[in-house]
């Protein structure tokens, strides 16, 4: 047990560390220090399965992977290697894996053996955060932690091994996992698969990245505040988080916030592993016999008072209208709680993140954390902890209290609770999770006069990160069961937005018959379904010089859907969201091929202002990559840099948060103002420099044509 060591000796540190312990620059994928054991000496069969296809294992659930290996069609190894080959394929430009643990994985994988385990065989990544395996680093992404090797491995870790899978891996996540994305000091920035301009969410974004991207069907999760859910609604997965202490081992504490679980991309996975891991004496409310004659309340109003995007509003709006024709009664409510006071109890308990990272970090480093060595928000909740007292810490909980009591009445009346997961699509990495104003007065934060001061302050320098996720803490805090599902694609940007199911207290199955309900009507929109043809888009041939042939038979009104092997090499239009144009900044190959063994053209590194452009003809996943159909055959997407705005405009909208600079280098240096998501900007005139654009605004300033960020009106 840990002590907290200010003048005033608060014991409440050491229930706050659980929560922290838990919660929710492009790095190399690292093996760990601990695999000595050479591949060459793991056992092999004389004769081996044919395994399955690349395609089928990065879309195939856990639990269909797991009847693969039974049956024979594969091994655990041969799955652990095509696990381990797409790591190393994308992670260089998702970040979203920190250490690979390879040797030791392929030797778990060859001597297992078969107890009727659900998930036999299936590799898995876990959060690096919390969800710690013998051998392998743990950091709490806290900088002065980061040659930590733990010798202990977490039950949350030992039950999924139980389960049957193999880790292969640990995932990204933010410093003391306090923030709704994904980045640090210590492992920098992750990107989300639909758009790598964007963060993935957090904390537990690294896992969702990747079971997003295909690395593998599920990754492990811990959410004390949305950190299952956020980056589920971000990353287009599906985010459960359990009833407090429905999960085995989690702590069943009036005061405890935080769950364990995972990330999936199925509602057969989802349930399996909650089957799985739920704790035998917890005990789940019945499901009505008919679904339907549950009561459902929703709202798309923040919480916290702060806007909420269009793309949120029409995410639930589309639920309401598919639910109402299911025969749901589905009424317009609010939740009784005071959202803004809940949120302040909330990161008063937070300051014991910045406790416990000095405590971690001072006996290393040689001194109390300062700056340099923690984000500004962790110095400056380990600043405010120092001046907290027992009757606010007393008061912060009695707010928590008379919130669980009014939602179990409310449950009473409204089993399930609908609203957006998030109140936009995922930040762009650009967009700081605190803005630089706010920055400079942390650093100051032990200037101020009051404690009251000091958590003001910090109230108003985590809103601009709240205001984008202000839906999920309150589950967490009540310790109801919530669940992000991913059933709505922006068309304004393309990227997901998940909805958020809450019910009372051991509704958890509940939750999946609802989750149940929008799978089956086929209304999870998955990116490996965005990168699949549609059934009425024509499917075209590989390669450029086959597309000349006559289709065989003329096109019906009721094409069937393309098989999966034919998904591969199937161009798409181009939509709204696919670039029109793009420039080669670095190497680049065309090749007349999907599989890059033909050669078209090799083009070299240039400066953007003097890059080539291509006009993009279309899109095509295939083989791990999105590659763009050109003009003499096909470029990989990561490879490239799209071309944004070329032609002037009198008015933008802004999709996300942008600055405007006062020159048109858009230096940091420069900023004048943060503008908010939804603002319409007048616009003077289109600047270029060679192929970069911005834009002037009436008053002079400038700002960003990407067109990620703005859109013409």
């Amino acid at each position: 047990m840990v002590k907290n060591t200010s003048r005033h000796g608060q014991r409440w540190l050491t229930l706050a560390l659980v929560l922290i312990l838990s919660l929710g620059t492009l790095l190399p994928v690292t093996a760990s220090a601990a695999d000595s054991t050479a591949t060459a000496n793991v056992p092999t069969t004389v004769a081996q399965p044919a395994g399955i296809s690349e395609h089928a294992y990065e879309t195939q659930s856990a639990l269909q992977l797991a009847q693969a290996v039974r049956s024979g069609q594969t091994t655990s190894t041969q799955l652990v290697k095509q696990a381990i080959a797409k790591v190393k394929a994308d992670n260089p430009r998702l970040n979203s894996v920190i250490t690979l643990r390879e040797d030791a994985a392929l030797k778990e994988a060859a001597d297992l053996q078969d107890t009727g385990q659900k998930f036999l065989g299936v590799p898995i990544l876990i959060k690096g955060l919390g969800h710690t395996i013998a051998g392998m680093p743990n950091t709490n992404g806290l900088l002065a932690s980061r040659d930590n090797i733990t010798k202990s491995t977490s039950f949350i870790v030992k039950n999924l091994q139980a389960q049957g899978f193999i880790v292969i891996g640990q995932t990204n996540f933010p410093e003391m996992g306090l923030l709704n994305i994904t980045n640090s000091k210590l492992y920098g920035p992750a990107s989300n698969p639909w758009n790598l301009a964007d963060n993935p969410g957090g904390s537990s974004g690294g896992s969702t990245a990747s079971v997003a991207d295909g690395m593998t069907p599920v990754a492990s999760g811990s959410d004390a505040g949305g950190s299952v859910r956020i980056p589920a609604s971000w990353s287009g997965v599906i985010g459960l988080k359990p009833t407090q202490g429905a999960i085995s081992r989690d702590s069943s504490a009036d005061t405890a916030t935080t769950v364990n679980f995972v990330e999936t991309k199925t509602m057969a996975d989802t349930a399996a592993l909650f089957a799985g891991l739920k704790n035998a004496n917890f005990k789940l409310n019945a499901v009505p016999a008919q679904l339907k004659d549950t009561p459902i309340a929703y709202s798309t109003k923040s919480p916290v008072g702060t806007p909420v995007s269009q793309d949120a509003v029409d995410a639930v709006h589309q639920a309401v209208n598919f639910l109402k024709a299911q025969g749901f009664t589905v009424k317009e409510v609010n939740v009784p709680t005071d959202g803004v006071a809940l949120m302040k109890a909330y990161y008063l308990l937070d300051t014991s993140a910045g406790s416990f990272a000095n405590i971690t970090s001072a006996p290393k480093l040689g001194h109390a954390i300062t700056t340099n060595d923690v984000s500004t928000l962790d110095w400056a909740l380990y600043q405010a902890s120092k001046r907290l007292t027992a009757d606010q810490v007393a008061a912060a909980r009695d707010t928590i209290a008379q919130a669980k009591d009014q939602m179990a009445r409310f449950h009473e009346q409204y089993p399930l609770y609908l609203t957006p997961t998030t109140a936009t699509t995922a930040p762009a990495n650009s967009d700081p999770s605190v803005l630089p104003a706010y920055e400079a007065k942390l650093a100051k934060i032990d200037q101020l006069p009051t404690s009251e001061d000091q958590l003001q302050l910090i109230y108003d320098a985590w809103l601009h990160g709240l205001s984008k996720s202000p839906f999920t803490q309150q589950a967490n805090l009540t310790g109801e069961p919530a669940i992000s599902l991913p059933t709505y694609v922006s068309p304004r940007n393309g990227m997901p937005l998940g909805i958020q199911f809450n019910a009372a207290k051991g509704g958890d199955d509940l939750l999946l018959k609802m989750g149940d309900l929008f799978e089956s009507h086929h209304l999870f929109k998955l990116l490996q379904d965005r990168q699949a043809p549609t059934p009425t888009t024509p499917a075209t041939p590989e390669t450029p010089e086959t597309q000349k042939k006559p289709a065989t038979k003329p096109a019906t009104s009721t094409p069937k859907p393309a098989k999966p092997s034919q998904t591969k090499s199937t161009v798409r239009p181009v939509t709204k969201t696919t670039p029109r144009k793009v420039l080669v900044t670095k190497k680049v190959i065309v090749y007349r091929n999907l599989t890059g063994t033909k050669v078209a053209k090799t083009y070299a590194k240039h400066q953007q202002s003097a890059a080539h452009v291509f006009n993009v003809l279309g899109t095509v996943r295939a083989h791990g990559h999105l590659w763009y159909r050109v003009s003499g055959g096909y470029i990989k997407a990561a490879a490239v840099t799209p071309l944004y705005y070329q032609h002037p405009t009198s008015k933008v909208k802004t999709l996300q948060g942008i600055y405007a600079y006062s020159g048109k280098t858009l230096k940091h240096a420069q900023r004048q103002r943060y503008i908010k998501p939804g603002r319409v900007l007048k616009i003077k005139r289109l600047v270029k420099t060679g192929h970069v654009t911005r834009y002037q605004l009436r008053n002079g300033d400038y700002i960003t044509a990407n067109k990620q960020f703005i859109a013409w009106k």
